[in-house]
């Protein structure tokens, strides 16, 4: 998915699940997104080498990473071994993070978090979850927690993917949901 925004030129994608090598990032990218399900299981560290050897090398200035259901070691707290990976490879990950980037404010929120709502910024031009809000192109398999989120914080865009099905679709109104999911693309194609 590709998206203009203040003056940056935004590419982001999800749920490659392997096939990451599949993806053309236009040249002209000043940042890019991944939300998640990169890989299809991991516990070990290794299934990230030839992920993070692939992304670091894509044009960009910033290449963030927001972990899925299926980078594993993240939802049961054994990826101390493999966050370093990233930050060696110039790879942002960002997990429950704010960062900005040349005027663009980014936020993150990692699987199902439930964040009070006192800690909800409101200054965030882009949101990107892995999981949908709950009843926005989700499914049946959204998050109530992040739907929240999203009504409290109003960020310009909302980013994630997680539900193949309805990758590339997207709906508008105060907030621009879009879901970045890539499986739908790769499943037609017999990969």
């Amino acid at each position: 998915m590709n998206l203009s925004y203040k003056g940056k030129k935004i590419f982001a994608f999800a749920d490659t699940h392997g096939a990451h090598r599949q993806i053309i990032i236009p040249g002209d990218s000043d940042i890019v997104i991944c939300a998640g399900d990169a890989v299809e299981d991991n516990l070990h560290g290794h299934e990230y080498d030839d992920f993070i050897e692939w992304y670091a090398a894509q044009p960009g200035l910033l290449k963030i990473f927001v972990p899925g259901n299926h980078e594993l070691s993240f939802e049961i707290g054994q990826a101390d071994n493999i966050r370093p990976l990233f930050k060696r490879h110039g790879i942002v990950l960002m997990e429950d993070a704010v960062d900005e980037f040349d005027g663009i404010t980014i936020g993150s929120i990692s699987g199902n978090s439930h964040i009070a709502d006192e800690d909800i910024p409101t200054d965030i031009d882009i949101l990107v979850t892995h999981y949908p809000p709950f009843g926005i192109l989700d499914d049946g398999f959204g998050s109530p927690e992040i739907l929240n989120f999203v009504l409290k914080s109003h960020p310009r865009y909302h980013l994630f993917g997680h539900v193949h099905r309805t990758g590339g679709l997207s709906e508008s109104g105060k907030t621009n949901y879009v879901n970045i999911s890539k499986y739908k693309l790769y499943e037609q194609n017999r990969i």
